[in-house]
């Protein structure tokens, strides 16, 4: 059978764990170049046991901000077969006959209809960073190169069975959330866009536009919601300090990455790839979840981030060659 939904989790075979798009990107970028593709198989166990392979599109593309979006994403290979019970594979045409009988202005409909115009829409984020750093890792966190570890990630991301037509996709992996918001505001029209809706534990659900609030909004203290800006990098050997273009209350923002937290962090190589290109783009956009501090003089901020999984950048549109 072939796959009839989105594929947006799938086994990564070098790897030997199940994961995102993102995580893929995360994981190839961190490899030591001259850097291999990785080859994919279906996350379904049943559709492993055939040999059946999906293709990791873009994946080995930086993200970065173009006039054209084109999205990272997992696509059904056509020359293989699922199993029937694979988890892309719909069950019946039910969902559609359902969908012909509704007017088309209702939002639920619509708001189904643009989820599926994403490759991998989020219903649920959850921001709580549940274990050490340097611990176990999972289909967002590579590690061990051991099949038990995808076993040992937060509920968010582990491989499930069989999932059924309407199952909630949950991450805990920000990087992969500003994607999933990037290619919903690139590609889908203002009003479907609105439509769009996020639960986050402990805060029930919001629109998916207000959780990403932009820097020159932010307020003191924690935020609750991710907090984004184009900006500048300036390095100091592994760690670098990013200026924000937009002020706060007319003052300079900044955001400030020590050595130490690049050294500790054990995708550190994948930042430093992105920053590596500091002379070619014309900015980069910061997306963070943390704190806002005014600085002792009151003369400045500073957005506090305790852990780097809490930390995304996207790379600005390229200069004009001179």
């Amino acid at each position: 059978m072939k796959p009839s939904k989105t594929i947006t989790r799938a086994f990564c075979v070098e790897l030997q764990q199940e994961l995102s798009i993102t995580a893929a990107r995360r994981e190839y970028f961190s490899q030591e170049p001259p850097r291999s593709r990785f080859e994919f198989l279906c996350s379904s166990e049943a559709c492993r046991a055939l040999g059946a392979k999906v293709t990791g599109v873009r994946y080995d593309v930086k993200p970065q901000d173009n006039p054209t979006f084109v999205a990272a994403h997992f696509r059904a290979n056509p020359h293989y077969d699922h199993h029937a019970t694979c988890e892309w594979v719909e069950d019946d045409g039910q969902e559609v006959e359902e969908e012909t009988a509704v007017e088309e202005s209702d939002p639920q409909v619509r708001t189904r209809k643009a989820k599926r115009k994403l490759d991998d829409y989020i219903d649920v984020f959850d921001p709580a960073i549940k274990e050490p750093v340097k611990e176990k890792a999972g289909p967002d966190k590579a590690g061990p190169r051991v099949p038990q570890a995808a076993n040992a990630t937060p509920a968010a991301e582990t491989s499930k069975p069989a999932t059924p037509r309407y199952s909630e996709t949950r991450t805990n992996n920000l990087e992969r959330l500003v994607d999933s918001y990037r290619q919903a505001k690139a590609q889908l029209p203002a009003d479907d866009f609105k439509l769009l809706t996020l639960k986050i534990p402990g805060q029930g659900e919001l629109s998916l536009r207000s959780y990403f609030r932009h820097i020159k909004y932010a307020q003191t203290g924690d935020n609750g919601r991710v907090l984004y800006g184009g900006g500048l990098v300036e390095r100091y050997g592994l760690g670098f300090k990013f200026k924000f273009f937009d002020r706060l209350e007319g003052k300079l923002v900044t955001l400030y990455v020590s050595p130490a937290q690049m050294q500790a962090y054990r995708s550190s190589r994948y930042i430093s790839e992105l920053l590596s290109h500091a002379d070619e783009v014309k900015f980069f956009t910061v997306y963070a979840l943390g704190n806002v501090v005014k600085s002792p003089s009151g003369k400045s901020f500073s957005v506090e981030v305790a852990d780097l999984r809490h930390l995304a950048i996207v790379l600005g549109p390229g200069k004009e060659a001179v």
